[in-house]
C-alpha cells in the first residue's frame, strides 16, 4: 500500500498511544511557547509514515503533501 493517508492513518494511532505520557489533550508535547499549527502527534506521524513509503527527502516529503495530498493534509 503506497497511498500516505492511508498509512498515517493506520500510523498515527499507534504514535498517539506511544506518546500519551508526554503530550496534552490535542496531541502536542507539553512545553511553553506559542502553539503550534500542525499537532506533534502529526508530525511525527508524518515522518514515520514518510520514511516507511521511502520518502527519505523532506523537500519531497512536502511537494508530495502539496500537490497530491493537499486536501489529507491542510495544514501543511
Amino acid at each position: 500500500m503506497h497511498n500516505l493517508k492511508s498509512n498515517f492513518d493506520r500510523i498515527k494511532p499507534i504514535v498517539k498511544e506511544s506518546l500519551a505520557i508526554f503530550t496534552d489533550s490535542n496531541g502536542n508535547i507539553n512545553k511553553i511557547g506559542a502553539k503550534p499549527k500542525f499537532i506533534d502527534v502529526d508530525l511525527i506521524s508524518l515522518s514515520l509514515t514518510a520514511e516507511s513509503l521511502s520518502v527519505s527527502s523532506e523537500n519531497l516529503l512536502f511537494v508530495k503533501l502539496q500537490s497530491e495530498y493537499r486536501e489529507d493534509f491542510p495544514l501543511v
